[in-house]
């Protein structure tokens, strides 16, 4: 029998063993050390649904904030459903992945559209837009007691580590075993408090990087502890491919305004506010300016300067090429809107492009930042 099959039979055999004692260790871990966080103080599953969307791809600490001023402008499902798409973008400025705001915004109007009626079961939450395996498995566990487990990268860290399985989790048998064992494992008569405790455990204590395994209660049990595996597990197959992006605009500005375009529905950034696309790749070229619009700015008069932005994304690396110009007189563009630079907060921008503004002092071509620095540097004079 080969090596690894052979572990692996052990592994399964160490879950059924100590399938009772997990669960109890874990529960009793989680009443003390739990956190204690809004959500967790409603059974509603409207504000419990609220809550995972954000906090997919997004630490606690960064969605807290914005959970709460969400329930502050949509305290219902009713006013979600029936406010504009922008005033969600708005919201969720800076959140990143805004596709999740557009899929929540669709499903409030689904639930709505079903008489303000939730589902209870995973496959009917699947039904709605946006909502995926973990999300559906998350909200029926927490909100109705149903008893389906949860498996997500806490999940997934956990679990290799504590049984110690040596398959790549990103494998179909990887895969089946995490979802069996998650579903062995699971307390059935408080799956949705079980749940939560085993994200918690991933989230504070048995994380990526330096885990706290002296505070773990499962310490003297765990297979990546006494192995000394900790940080070989959980094992992947494979890394994610960091695809390069560059964005070329032109910042068009004029007397403290700046030109807008909405972003069309669909890939990065969908639905928020841009700078104009630049009709040219690469570098400032003042001829092609003139001959879309140099009769109203030529391009001799215009103050140029290029800035150049590194942005990262989940799997994307983009390069963001900014041509700010300032303009003589203001240039109308089917689409644009001018908006003073102190009234961006209607327009959902993207956070680079946002903190560009807020951070540009675009009187003297420079930085706020670099012109303090500067400032800090002179000596004063004698």
């Amino acid at each position: 029998m080969p090596r690894g099959v052979d572990a692996n039979q052990k592994t399964e055999q160490r879950v059924l063993n100590y399938k009772k004692l997990w669960s109890n260790n874990l529960l009793d871990w989680y009443a003390v050390n739990g956190r204690d966080l809004p959500w967790r103080r409603t059974r509603d599953p409207y504000a419990i649904w609220l809550s995972e969307v954000l906090l997919q791809q997004t630490r606690v600490d960064q969605g807290l904030p914005y959970y709460l001023r969400f329930l502050a402008h949509f305290p219902r499902v009713q006013e979600l459903a029936k406010a504009d798409i922008q005033d969600v973008l708005r919201l969720w400025q800076g959140l990143g992945y805004y596709r999740r705001a557009h899929h929540l915004h669709l499903a409030a109007k689904r639930v709505v559209e079903n008489g303000g009626v939730f589902p209870q079961s995973p496959s009917e939450w699947l039904q709605l837009p946006g909502v995926g395996t973990y999300t559906s498995a998350a909200i029926a566990s927490i909100a109705f007691d149903y008893p389906v487990p949860v498996v997500d990268g806490n999940v997934i860290r956990v679990l290799s580590r504590a049984f110690g399985f040596d398959a790549p989790y990103d494998t179909a048998e990887g895969m089946h075993w995490i979802r069996q064992t998650a579903q062995e494992l699971l307390d059935l008569k408080r799956p949705g408090d079980y749940n939560q405790a085993l994200m918690d455990l991933g989230a504070t204590v048995c994380t990526p990087q330096k885990p706290s395994c002296s505070s773990c209660f499962w310490q003297k049990k765990c297979v990546a502890h006494l192995q000394n595996r900790v940080g070989e597990w959980p094992l992947r197959s494979k890394t994610t491919k960091v695809v390069p992006l560059t964005l070329d605009y032109l910042v068009l500005l004029h007397r403290g305004k700046v030109l807008l375009f909405p972003r069309q529905e669909q890939g990065i950034w969908a639905g928020l506010y841009e700078f104009l696309p630049q009709p040219w790749a690469g570098a400032w070229d003042g001829a092609a300016w003139d001959r879309l619009w140099g009769l109203e700015n030529p391009s001799k008069d215009l103050g140029h300067r290029l800035v150049t932005l590194k942005h990262a994304l989940s799997h994307r690396s983009l390069t963001l090429n900014l041509n700010c110009l300032r303009l003589g007189r203001i240039l109308h563009l089917e689409g644009g809107v001018w908006v003073h630079l102190h009234d961006l907060d209607p327009y959902p921008l993207p956070q680079p492009l946002l903190l560009f503004l807020k951070q540009t002092d675009f009187n003297y071509g420079r930085t706020q930042q670099s012109h303090a620095d500067r400032q800090s540097r002179q000596r004063p004079r004698s």
